[in-house]
């Protein structure tokens, strides 16, 4: 009885709609009928993307044509409704979801299609439920469909990672290029109303699996730089809760930072704008370096290949002199600098008589092992 209320709900949006059998035709009508065209060509994109990639990937073509021509049937809802129909839909909606309501019309698109347009095929529920956000564990199908969706955006001059997106499709680099996008809706975060928990956790899922299948030498040192930050938090820590007197703890972390940010931009081959010992830092400009320098090394780490790795770069110090190095080296001794002053930062912490953060690679380790 309860599937049958939560059926009606939903069937006032199609109640004047005459089923032909013939879905496009049937979607067409749907969106017309609600007098939104603008979803309606938005789809009509999306639908041709999905079928040329899914035959790309060795994905059923017949299937993907279907999830995208529903994936945003849910759009005809006014955003102010889809708290109340959802509920009345049976949908879990999370906490986030509530804060920002938007996000449910992937789950919505997906009891509509099942419910209205009689679709039962779980490949293709699944993959309209997680077209904007995707999933952990995603599968090829619910890639094919979710990077169909971002392909089919236009102003592609106004988000150039777009373009990257397509290229790498079509050169048959479907995981790369989900991962382009996930990691821009990462690096945005600041930014963003919401970056859901599925997005998350999809990004999440694929970088392991990334990590695991990376070349051995890429790996341990993408882990010392996962070592560094930790190290870096670690610090950050101490100078919140005990505050050291004098400031050469605070210069000397302040330099440690400085060259992690001066090196990463060499390697990038961007200008310099970091000093190599900055003064006036306060606690919480530490911190903000410390969380873009992170992000930057993430994304080098994440598209840097192991041939790069070993390619010369070269670059000019502050006295002026040129030299040419490989990044490989470069990063081995950001690290090593790294844990050079924070051994002496524990120095300095201790004549305070400050217990200083145990920052060694083995402590990190241990750490991680605890949280598997």
């Amino acid at each position: 009885m309860r599937d049958e209320q939560r059926k009606s709900g939903l069937e006032a949006y199609i109640k004047d709609l005459v089923l032909t059998g013939s879905l496009l035709q049937d979607v067409g009508a749907f969106f017309k009928l609600h007098g939104d065209l603008a979803t309606w060509d938005h789809t009509l994109k999306v639908t041709s993307h999905a079928v040329r990639i899914a035959r790309l990937y060795d994905v059923d073509p017949m299937k993907a044509e279907q999830a995208a021509l529903l994936h945003d049937i849910s759009n005809v809802i006014p955003v102010s409704l889809f708290l109340e129909t959802a509920h009345e839909a049976g949908i879990k909606v999370l906490d986030e979801e509530h804060a920002y309501p938007r996000i449910i019309h992937q789950k919505l698109s997906r009891v509509m299609a099942e419910q209205l347009f009689g679709v039962d095929d779980p490949q293709v529920l699944d993959a309209i439920a997680c077209h904007t956000t995707l999933r952990a564990k995603a599968t090829r199908f619910d890639k094919v469909v979710f990077i169909a969706d971002k392909v089919a955006w236009d102003h592609a001059e106004e988000h150039a990672y777009l373009n990257e997106i397509r290229q790498l499709v079509d050169e048959g680099h479907l995981d790369q290029a989900v991962l382009v996008y996930l990691n821009h809706v990462w690096n945005q975060r600041g930014k963003l109303k919401l970056v859901h928990s599925s997005l998350i956790q999809a990004r999440a899922y694929m970088l392991e699996q990334k990590e695991a299948a990376e070349d051995p030498a890429k790996r341990n040192l993408r882990r010392m730089f996962q070592h560094m930050d930790w190290s870096n938090h670690q610090i950050l820590e101490v100078l919140d809760r005990e505050q050291p007197e004098g400031d050469r703890v605070i210069k000397l972390f302040a330099h440690i930072l400085s060259a992690e940010a001066i090196w990463i931009s060499r390697i990038e081959g961007k200008r310099v704008q970091a000093a190599v010992w900055p003064d006036h830092m306060q606690l919480e400009d530490l911190r903000i370096l410390v969380s873009e320098n992170r992000d930057r090394f993430s994304c080098y780490f994440d598209e840097v290949t192991p041939e790069q790795l070993r390619q010369p770069v070269t670059y000019v110090t502050g006295a002026g002199a040129e030299y040419t190095t490989e990044p490989v080296d470069i990063l081995m001794h950001v690290a090593l600098h790294g844990s050079y002053h924070r051994g002496q930062i524990a120095s300095l912490l201790r004549m305070e008589e400050i217990s200083p953060p145990a920052t060694d690679y083995i402590q990190y380790v241990r750490q991680l092992e605890r949280k598997e």
